[in-house]
């Protein structure tokens, strides 16, 4: 339907077109713009330039803008092409790895608000356009009769869980990932991660994909990266070794409640853990290691992990525990070795209670010799060693780190990865020890 502009397209290297048709009335009809035998190399270039064409920047109806209610949604076409030129550049790296076929029109992306977007795989011109021509006539009209029929009842829309999820990292792959052939991983073949399995984590569904993305519904980001990390501090305690996720390191999620599966989930800032984010369908072993694992051991951690955190301190623990491992594999020593610190410490001062308990001392005593301005840690380990509690080895190492936590916070001094390791290692003990006898 008349006023229509076209913008043609094509990208030399990859032997693909894309054909913009607007139905701008503030311009002529039959306005025709190609671009022929564009180098990808250039692509970027060549639609920044296009996008600086004035003919672009038109503010969008209230209609169009309906269609994007949220703040900071585009309010000009301008906008709404950009971010359509931004997924082609995309599609145009990945085409690099696409055999070359038949020509055809492999696609059609709507624009707001009767405006399209086609992609054409090969040359346009030997397409049957007058098949072409005949289909969009059949489409107007069915578009036109819809409009003045009565619109039939809605169906009942699917049911989604929004929530918020992650990667698993270092990478991992969950069951067995088949070796590829070199002329897979040489052509970048793709592989389609699909739902591993899923589980309830205090109350939420989560669920994990193959790929070790892993989602919960909890749409709090600060609520769902605590949880995410106390699923992944457990791991440390089975040995499988996870990262802590930082918030910025989470994205949300949809899941459908149906079928619990993965629907949809939106980009992190970027980090080592969210690059897997960019490309989660092209698992080339070269670029991305991933560690196989069993996906019975990741039910057990799901089911350790609600169990170990129904003990607030044992929970916290967990994730000051995953932080100061994280720390120490980045190398950040002194926050390791801190972090560490304030588990043994805690332990101590837990210690010396039991013991008090044990003791039958009273509870006016007890909160006495509970107070820090009265116990403090060196006296407590003084009193523990004196009573049997602690041998002379654990007194012994206990007080080597208390007093090099003493000349870090006094004397500002550089701490060691074998120091920090160290302090880690018995943190991790006690988090063990203590989250056995729950």
């Amino acid at each position: 339907m008349p006023p229509c502009q076209m913008l043609l397209l094509h990208f030399k290297d990859v032997n693909y077109q894309y054909l913009v048709v607007t139905h701008d009335k503030a311009r002529r009809d039959a306005e025709i713009t190609i671009y022929r035998s564009i180098p990808t190399y250039e692509a970027v270039d060549t639609l920044d330039s296009i996008l600086k064409d004035s003919k672009w920047d038109k503010e969008l109806s209230e209609e169009e803008k309906s269609l994007y209610p949220l703040a900071g949604y585009p309010t000009r076409f301008r906008d709404i092409l950009e971010n359509v030129f931004l997924s082609l550049v995309n599609e145009l790296r990945n085409l690099q790895f696409v055999k070359p076929g038949p020509t055809m029109i492999e696609g059609k992306r709507g624009l707001p608000v009767n405006n399209f977007m086609w992609n054409i795989r090969g040359n346009i011109a030997d397409l049957d356009l007058i098949e072409i021509v005949n289909e969009i006539t059949e489409e107007a009209k069915m578009r036109a009769k819809a409009a003045t029929t009565e619109p039939p009842s809605p169906t009942p829309s699917k049911s989604f869980i929004k929530g918020s999820g992650t990667y698993f990292y270092p990478p991992i792959w969950v069951g067995k990932l088949l070796k590829k052939s070199f002329k897979e991983r040489a052509l970048g073949s793709f592989v389609f991660p699909k739902k591993a399995f899923d589980s309830n984590y205090k109350g939420r569904v989560v669920v994990v994909n193959e790929d070790g993305f892993v989602a919960i519904g909890e749409q709090d980001i600060l609520k769902a990266t605590r949880m995410l990390n106390e699923i992944m501090a457990t791991g440390l305690l089975l040995d499988l070794p996870f990262f802590a996720a930082r918030e910025l390191e989470v994205s949300e999620t949809e899941i459908d409640a149906s079928n619990q599966i993965i629907t949809s989930f939106g980009v992190a800032m970027i980090s080592l853990r969210t690059q897997l984010f960019e490309f989660p369908f092209r698992m080339e072993l070269a670029s991305v290691h991933r560690e196989q694992v069993e996906k019975e051991k990741l039910v057990v951690l799901m089911k350790e992990a609600e169990r170990i955190t129904q003990n607030p301190e044992i929970a916290d623990f967990l994730v000051l525990l995953l932080e100061a491992y994280t720390c120490l594999q980045n190398s950040e020593y002194m926050q390791s070795f801190m972090m560490s610190w304030v588990i043994i410490e805690k332990h101590m001062f837990w210690l010396w209670e039991k013991f008090l308990r044990e003791e039958s001392v009273t509870r006016t005593r007890r909160d006495k010799l509970m107070n820090p301005a009265y116990s403090t840690v060196d006296s407590i380990l003084e009193s523990l060693n004196l009573a049997g509690r602690l041998s002379i080895e654990e007194y012994d190492a206990l007080m080597g780190l208390k007093n090099k936590r003493n000349d870090i916070m006094h004397e500002g001094e550089r701490v060691t990865r074998n120091e920090a390791d160290r302090c880690f290692q018995l943190s991790k003990k006690i988090v063990q020890q203590r989250s056995a006898i729950l």
